[in-house]
């Protein structure tokens, strides 16, 4: 009785009898072996800049810039405050067109409130500009009436140009990283406009340029 023998694999070029043989495969593992790794980072990149940026209650190396909390006391409409008529304006804090001091939207509370969102590449925030300057010098009387820019995400001597340019001297703070912006649901479509009451309540939004009906429409509220 001869002993079995271990089957040989077969010779280049001959046909293969055995097709069902199991063969070596090695680039599944590997695959999947990265495929991991490349979830692994994208979830640990998400849990740094969103969940890390939440608990501290801002953005990322904002330096306590941005939306801020605003307290039950400073909250009329017992809602969460939201970027619409009749809710509690969001409350912020950002850096003044020069950047070496601070500005926060509640600072303002007992007067009107006309929050602009603006860019300096913005032909209507352009033309806009000297119509609101002019609602600041004639209604802009000490603890009535404010008109006060945000600038969305442009460099301090873009922001010094335009108001150089324009004449403008109403108080401006700076969105640099768009958070703000963002809370007031105010994309790359400029300018926009929020009427904020004495009180803190969002009364009217004005999308696009002011026109003369929507200056009317201040007055009548401020007055």
């Amino acid at each position: 009785m001869t002993e079995p023998t271990e089957p040989t694999a077969p010779e280049p070029g001959t046909p293969d009898e055995r097709p069902h043989r199991r063969r070596e495969y090695s680039g599944a593992p590997s695959t999947l072996g990265l495929a991991a790794v490349i979830v692994l980072a994208v979830g640990v990149a998400i849990w740094w800049f969103e969940i890390r940026g939440s608990e501290s209650g801002g953005s990322l190396d904002s330096g306590g810039l941005g939306i801020v909390e605003l307290v039950d006391t400073m909250n009329p409409t017992g809602k969460a405050p939201a970027a619409e008529t009749g809710r509690a304006a969001p409350d912020f804090t950002l850096a003044t067109g020069e950047g070496d001091t601070t500005d926060r939207l509640t600072a303002y509370r007992g007067e009107w409130v006309l929050l602009n969102f603006w860019a300096s590449w913005c032909e209507p925030c352009r033309s806009e500009a000297p119509d609101l300057q002019k609602l600041q010098d004639r209604y802009g009387r000490a603890g009535q009436f404010t008109v006060l820019g945000v600038n969305q995400q442009e460099t301090t001597s873009e922001v010094a140009e335009f108001q150089a340019d324009l004449g403008v001297t109403y108080p401006t703070v700076m969105d640099r990283t768009g958070e703000v912006s963002q809370a007031y649901r105010v994309s790359r479509n400029l300018p926009v406009s929020f009427l904020i009451d004495p009180a803190g309540v969002i009364r009217e939004v004005f999308v696009g340029r002011l026109t003369d009906a929507h200056i009317a429409s201040v007055l009548e509220q401020v007055q």
